[in-house]
């Protein structure tokens, strides 16, 4: 049985290696869904939602109304410093994709004791950048 909670942030990012209008600073209202796959426990329950939540929320809190930017963007890093703004350096390129591995590894890492404890098999990570566009990343507890 699958179980998911759903997040919300707003960011600004940019890909600076992009041929389109996305190598410019723009900005999303992400949406994510976290997905969980397990066995429901005697009284019927896979994963508690606050335990997701629990896990979860510190990582969306720390990206709500920042400048999400690559280590290697020394240009958006140095102009967002001068700035003032609120910036969260990641060692990747701020992609959806890259984003819903780095959610799912987190995940995986930091809740390593709840998840060994309530039987996942596997957590899902949808991260939208828009209504229409998503990326979804699955990973497979041994």
């Amino acid at each position: 049985m699958k179980v998911a909670k759903s997040f919300g942030w707003e960011a600004a990012h940019r890909l600076p290696t992009h041929q389109g209008l996305c190598r410019n600073l723009h900005g999303h209202s992400y949406r994510m869904r976290v997905e969980m796959e397990g066995e429901p426990d005697e009284d019927g329950i896979v994963v508690d939602f606050q335990d997701i939540k629990k896990l979860v929320k510190p990582l969306v809190d720390k990206w709500d109304h920042s400048i999400l930017v690559a280590e290697s963007d020394a240009g958006l890093r140095e102009l967002a410093g001068r700035l003032g703004d609120r910036l969260v350096v990641l060692p990747f390129e701020t992609t959806a994709e890259n984003l819903c591995r780095f959610v799912a590894d987190y995940v995986v890492r930091h809740g390593a004791t709840v998840l060994e404890s309530r039987g996942i098999v596997s957590v899902r990570v949808r991260i939208h950048e828009t209504e229409t566009c998503f990326a979804e990343y699955e990973t497979t507890l041994a």
